[in-house]
């Protein structure tokens, strides 16, 4: 307990994110369901943002405390830039994150991100929780769903796939999660960024064949 805020509750998020790290690049997936409680906010919420050609970032948590977090990394990746004349590295993008939540984690950012990209060292994912620890990993899910969602992503994960692959797996993962989790749900949102290519969303006809192969009642 720091400062009156019980800091045990503000890791509990209605979301589901998923990532995965394959040979050929990295994957990420999201549902759209902004909850307040056991309130249905929003369907169409954005969780999933591409923070340049060459990486992207995904949230659970507070939508306010993570859009923030999102113009402090952008701004910075600029600056780097602008001073360095490359691109500010998907490790670095990482640790800069973690530094601002570690730096907040008495009043903390309430997110937790999954930041992951293609940098000259090959396919990265991070994560950085409200505390700002850091960890790169291969899977990775955040959010109420990721439970259920890691039970596919484990199960089906192989490192070899090919990164279309990939985005179809990290969707049949927040799918999954969807039918068993209540803050997740409606939609979902699914990138991914090739070695040699850049940030790319799935469009709504791209999905419609998975839609119907998961996202169905059961009962």
């Amino acid at each position: 307990m720091f400062s009156g805020v019980d800091l045990g509750k503000q890791v509990k998020t209605g979301t589901t994110t998923a990532g995965l790290v394959v040979k050929d690049g990295v994957a990420l997936a999201t549902d759209t369901r902004a909850t307040a409680g056991f309130f249905i906010a929003h369907r169409k919420a954005r969780k999933l943002y591409p923070l340049a050609d060459y990486a992207a970032i995904t949230i659970a948590g507070r939508v306010a405390d993570a859009q923030s977090i999102i113009d402090y990394i952008k701004a910075n990746m600029g600056y780097y830039y602008t001073t360095w004349h490359k691109p500010m590295p998907i490790a670095s993008i990482a640790r800069m994150t973690a530094n601002l939540m570690f730096r907040w984690r008495i009043f903390p950012y309430e997110a937790q991100l999954i930041i992951a990209g293609v940098d000259s060292k090959g396919p990265h994912i991070f994560n950085v929780d409200l505390y700002g620890t850091m960890t790169e990993e291969k899977i990775l899910s955040t959010g109420s769903g990721s439970p259920i969602a890691y039970g596919v992503l484990e199960s089906e994960y192989d490192e070899d796939m090919g990164v279309e692959e990939a985005a179809r797996l990290v969707f049949k993962a927040v799918a999954m999660a969807i039918q068993r989790d209540i803050g997740s749900g409606d939609s979902i949102d699914v990138a991914y960024i090739k070695v040699g290519g850049k940030y790319r969303e799935l469009t709504l006809e791209e999905k419609k064949p998975l839609y119907a192969k998961y996202v169905k009642t059961v009962y």
